[in-house]
């Protein structure tokens, strides 16, 4: 029994081990939106969450190398999947960059789409700030998140946004269970029928 526990506690220390070495490199390089002393929490209307990254300041959308938002985590997430940027690709309409604007997805999203991200860029001095959108909501207004004394850069108070972008993730699907056909059902029936006669006629002769 001791042995047992020996080898129970040394598996769950190796699975332990495994899960902090799968993790998501940056899973924890993020820091609040909002603290005592700046809140850009609610920069974009209809989020519902805010990330600021502590790593990454451009968001690469390479075909051979993961997006950069996976490979940060956002929002503890690494299956994002780029879907455009704002006022630049088609459907994606709304104000590119400055100091505020406005944004709408609603000719683009899918029913498919479970999570939806908006992904603003600055320039030298600033990382990337991710908003996570309510469900249902497709458009709406921002502001520059890149506030001084959020980022503590040199300058003027306020950066404008160099670009947005949109990322999403698709909704998972549920596995179907199988329900088996009325012939089959009968014919489990009958080969229940079929057993319990049997025992029973068994049965019958061992008493007889």
């Amino acid at each position: 029994m001791k042995l047992f526990h020996k080898l129970a506690a040394v598996t769950a220390t190796t699975v332990l081990g495994f899960g902090v070495i799968s993790a998501p490199a940056s899973a924890a390089g993020f820091r609040s939106c909002s603290t005592g002393s700046y809140d850009i929490s609610d920069n974009v209307t209809g989020a519902s969450n805010c990330d600021i990254s502590n790593d990454f300041s451009q968001d690469f959308v390479s075909p051979n190398k993961p997006l950069t938002v996976n490979e940060a985590g956002f929002f503890g997430n690494t299956d994002w999947m780029f879907g455009g940027k704002i006022g630049s690709n088609s459907g994606y309409n709304g104000t590119s960059g400055g100091q505020s604007g406005s944004w709408d997805i609603s000719n683009v999203i899918q029913n498919t789409w479970d999570d939806v991200m908006l992904v603003f860029k600055s320039g030298r001095g600033t990382q990337l700030v991710g908003y996570q959108l309510d469900d249902g909501i497709n458009s709406g207004t921002w502001e520059s998140p890149f506030e001084k004394a959020a980022f503590n850069f040199k300058g003027k108070n306020i950066k404008d946004v160099s670009h947005i972008s949109v990322y999403y993730r698709e909704e998972e699907e549920t596995p179907k269970r199988s329900i088996p056909e009325p012939t089959s059902m009968l014919g489990l029936l009958g080969i229940g029928v079929f057993g319990t006669v049997s025992t029973l006629k068994r049965k019958q002769e061992q008493e007889a």
